[in-house]
């Protein structure tokens, strides 16, 4: 544990040389101006202003994370070709737990920005038809369905490019837009990168209560992402402990 906590505080300084933490403040706030500009003169119902931002949100999530794990990579491997987190199996190890935990709290935090940010901003343009126990719920979604997201990104960058991860990640995005119509019903459980929109999608159904529709694969979503996120943090770390700094460049 105390190995894990000196790797993350040694992550954390690493930061400033990075940008990462200017990324996960600039992009949010950018996001949040367009958008609540935009729906500061539009005519669209409360509710759709509130599902468009929310189903956007899920849908970037992919390529940033895309960027946000190749960066964590590309500096490691300018830092002596990994040689920081090639000493042992254990470090290795923690070391990818403490960029693991690093990103995600990055992106906790990005989400809770962007999230309670437009729930400010909106009660002040519109009706803001969400509580506020909504919005937290709703945070808690995006970054548990996304869990897997980070994980396979490390795994591209480290093994493979930035290039692969970002192209991957654009993708994803395309992907989760096109699974929120009816080509993603049945499917959508075995796409990782479907799973916020989706998630998210049948909350705001079940809000609305369009003719009582639950969708019919939302339980088997819900079973597939809990397991597969699991499986796969355990496959990752099995292969990060093998893993010798081979990387195939762009």
């Amino acid at each position: 544990m105390n190995d894990l906590k000196r790797l993350l505080k040694t992550d954390i300084i690493k930061l400033k040389s990075t940008g990462l933490l200017w990324i996960h403040l600039c992009v949010p706030l950018l996001g949040l101006i367009v958008f609540l500009g935009y729906y500061s003169y539009t005519s669209w119902t409360d509710f759709s202003k509130i599902s468009a931002y929310l189903q956007v949100l899920c849908m970037i999530f992919p390529i940033l994370i895309g960027i946000i794990t190749s960066i964590i990579a590309e500096q490691e491997h300018m830092a002596g070709g990994f040689q920081n987190i090639l000493v042992s199996s254990e470090i290795k190890n923690l070391s990818f737990a403490s960029k693991y935990i690093l990103a995600l709290g990055l992106g906790l935090l990005s989400t809770i920005l962007s999230v309670i940010g437009f729930y400010i901003g909106f009660s002040y343009i519109g009706n803001n038809i969400f509580s506020f126990n909504m919005y937290l719920f709703i945070i808690c979604i995006l970054i548990g369905s996304n869990l897997f997201e980070y994980i396979f990104h490390f795994f591209l960058s480290f093994r493979f490019s930035k290039g692969v991860s970002i192209g991957v990640g654009i993708v994803e995005s395309l992907i989760s837009a096109l699974f929120l119509t009816g080509m993603g019903d049945g499917r959508w459980p075995f796409f990782p990168c479907a799973w916020s929109i989706r998630f998210i999608n049948s909350l705001l159904i079940k809000y609305e209560n369009f003719n009582n529709y639950v969708d019919p694969s939302l339980n088997l979503g819900i079973k597939i992402a809990f397991v597969g996120t699991i499986m796969a943090f355990i496959m990752v770390l099995m292969w990060f402990t093998k893993w010798e700094g081979n990387k195939a460049e762009e």
